[in-house]
């Protein structure tokens, strides 16, 4: 490639600057696709639902034993109202007077039946109230882990588009440094190769690809000035300098 009148570092900041934005960009994407969150997002879905579930039976309990109270009082004031009749010394009939008596036995059984069916579903009432209560208390307890991460993920996703933003603008301020022409190279390697376009050669390693090239081909890569292509992973790259070490802790914070 041919010598170009501009410093070759700044193409190398526009790499660094792509792959650390690149970085950032699946940071906040795999913050935002949180696999702790939807475990617990789910966990408390289930939990809301179990909770409905029980209010539910608690509500159809409710109605149940409403529905026998107002039997079991309907059927006290049939007792009473026998009792007021025998009492009453209008009935003169024996036969009547053992039907009314019989009537009120019969009455008196039934309601002992419905007594106990609204202790057995009193006692259910308690025990769903008792689960009602310890699903509130799970609840609530997930219901908080659950805003503490949603929260923690918001502030984590602030911070690293702050970073992106003030990347991005760096990257823009280099792009005007770079030929055009250049810059269209750079993207065409950039999308061949994974998204690194340009590397360095430090001694006889490419630090694109992480491999050694021959001693040979190293040593054509002499020209501080000028843009090689590895043989190895046909990316760009440029002869290592001292500046390039406090360029790559710049792109590190």
């Amino acid at each position: 490639m041919e010598d170009k009148n501009f410093d070759l570092l700044n193409l190398y900041k526009l790499q660094l600057s792509d792959s650390r934005i690149a970085s950032l960009e699946r940071e906040v994407e795999k913050l935002k696709a949180s696999e702790e969150l939807k475990a617990r997002e789910e966990e408390l879905k289930e939990v809301v639902e179990a909770h409905n579930g029980l209010f539910l039976n608690y509500n159809e309990l409710e109605k149940e034993r409403k529905k026998l109270d107002d039997e079991l009082s309907m059927k006290n004031e049939k007792i009473k109202k026998n009792e007021q009749k025998l009492s009453s010394g209008t009935i003169t009939s024996s036969k009547e007077i053992v039907n009314y008596q019989e009537e009120i036995v019969s009455i008196r059984k039934v309601n002992e039946e419905i007594e106990n069916k609204i202790i057995e579903i009193m006692i259910r009432i308690d025990d769903i109230n008792e689960s009602i209560k310890l699903e509130n208390e799970k609840k609530e307890k997930i219901s908080s882990h659950v805003d503490k991460l949603k929260e923690e993920i918001s502030n984590s996703i602030r911070i690293i588009e702050e970073k992106l933003s003030k990347y991005i603008q760096k990257r823009d301020n280099i792009l005007k440094l770079i030929p055009d022409d250049l810059i269209t190279k750079y993207n065409e390697v950039k999308e061949k190769r994974g998204g690194i376009a340009i590397g360095i050669l430090k001694e006889r390693m490419c630090m694109a690809c992480n491999m050694e090239m021959s001693s040979g081909e190293a040593l054509k890569v002499s020209n501080l000035n000028e843009i090689y292509k590895c043989p190895i992973c046909k990316r760009m790259i440029i002869r290592y300098r001292a500046e390039v070490d406090p360029i790559i802790e710049e792109f590190k914070d």
